[in-house]
């Protein structure tokens, strides 16, 4: 994946060889991005497209806050991640080869976006529960002539993690907000795994411009300790 190093397991505790173990590429590349958001001030949330080989042909990282890396949708609601790994993909072709692999759930605009662009299969490591909508892509009447095959979310610490990632950036943010009110409410478990976060030193580890690499041990350990 040019352009992008992905974390190395060499000398890193268990934890990490085990979980990059479990996780395919773009999976991988999916968390990093997510990661690169929230350094530049933006929520956790990154998505690649990958061919039928694994190879990434579009990326894109959350830009709502702040500037993102050209071309991608910037300082606009509009600006989520799967929308700019998204935008690159050539006009007047199908993908039904490719999947689109995201850190977060979908929300509908980005399940719409994903159907609108042609793309075959989407995989999400994070659950939303409060604004994901995969399942739409599981409707018949929805989909209809082109199905989409739809895979997540993943149970294990990165799927922990990558829920955790945005719960604990609505927390720093927006505490008292309608998302944060909402996971209390239908996800408890989930706030307590942002929380662990928090309490693990993530914004900190932001702040120092920590590459992915050397913040990802200290955050995969804290959401295993969450449980």
């Amino acid at each position: 994946m040019r352009g992008l190093s992905l974390p190395s397991v060499g000398g890193r505790p268990a934890i990490v060889a085990r979980v990059l173990a479990d996780l395919s590429g773009p999976e991988q590349a999916c968390l990093e991005f997510a990661w690169q958001a929230l350094l530049a001030g933006s929520i956790p949330i990154g998505a690649v497209v990958a061919d039928a080989d694994g190879t990434v042909i579009g990326s894109g990282r959350n830009a709502v806050y702040g500037q993102a890396e050209l071309p991608a949708i910037s300082s606009s609601l509009l600006a989520h991640a799967e929308i700019n790994a998204l935008i690159g993909l050539a006009v007047g072709r199908s993908y039904p080869e490719c999947r689109l692999v995201t850190s977060f759930e979908p929300c509908q605009m980005c399940t719409g976006a994903l159907w609108m662009a042609r793309v075959g299969a989407l995989t999400y490591l994070g659950a939303d529960p409060v604004n994901g909508t995969s399942w739409i892509l599981e409707s018949a009447r929805y989909v209809g002539h082109r199905p989409v095959g739809v895979t997540g979310p993943r149970a294990d610490e990165s799927g922990r993690l990558a829920s955790g990632l945005v719960v604990a950036y609505h927390l720093r943010h927006r505490p008292a907000g309608r998302y944060i009110g909402a996971c209390r409410k239908v996800c408890p478990d989930l706030v307590a795994v942002g929380a662990t976060l928090i309490e693990a030193g993530i914004f900190e580890l932001a702040a120092g411009r920590e590459p992915w690499a050397a913040a990802a041990p200290a955050l995969l350990a804290a959401v295993e300790r969450a449980g």
